[in-house]
């Protein structure tokens, strides 16, 4: 039998919301901003794009306020630098954000899927535990 595939045509908040629960994590949908929240590790929110042609996770960590604005963007130089598979930037209020796309296009497995947002979820804290020298993150 033929692994059914996830492509554009049949991916929906509302079955990746399925597929996380089936792989026993905790994810509840926001469905005012058909967004999904992730409690693992750390709390994430994975969008689908309008495309349906990607999955974008996403994790927010408050950063000390009174960290310069260097210290901020060295901490995001150092994490780019060494953890290549998600992006890390400042967000307006300076807080510390994280990214990473899976790419729906061409179609995956549910299990790529859920292997991916997993990565996700175990680099990003790794990251910050490894690069914040300075000890601006809350």
């Amino acid at each position: 039998m033929a692994t059914e595939l996830v492509t554009p045509d049949n991916v929906s908040v509302e079955m990746l919301r399925d597929l996380y629960e089936a792989a026993y994590m905790d994810v509840t949908l926001d469905e005012e901003h058909g967004v999904l929240r992730i409690r693992e590790e750390l709390a994430a929110r994975a969008h689908l794009s309008e495309s349906k042609e990607r999955i974008q996770l996403l994790a927010v960590y408050g950063v000390k306020e009174e960290a310069q604005r260097i210290e901020r963007l060295e901490l995001v130089n150092r994490i780019n630098e060494n953890y290549v598979l998600i992006r890390a930037g400042i967000d307006d209020d300076g807080d510390l954000w994280f990214d990473y796309c899976i790419l729906v296009k061409g179609g995956l497995t549910k299990k790529a899927i859920v292997q991916a947002t997993r990565a996700f979820l175990m680099l990003v804290p790794k990251a910050v535990n490894e690069c914040d020298e300075d000890g601006i993150v809350e």
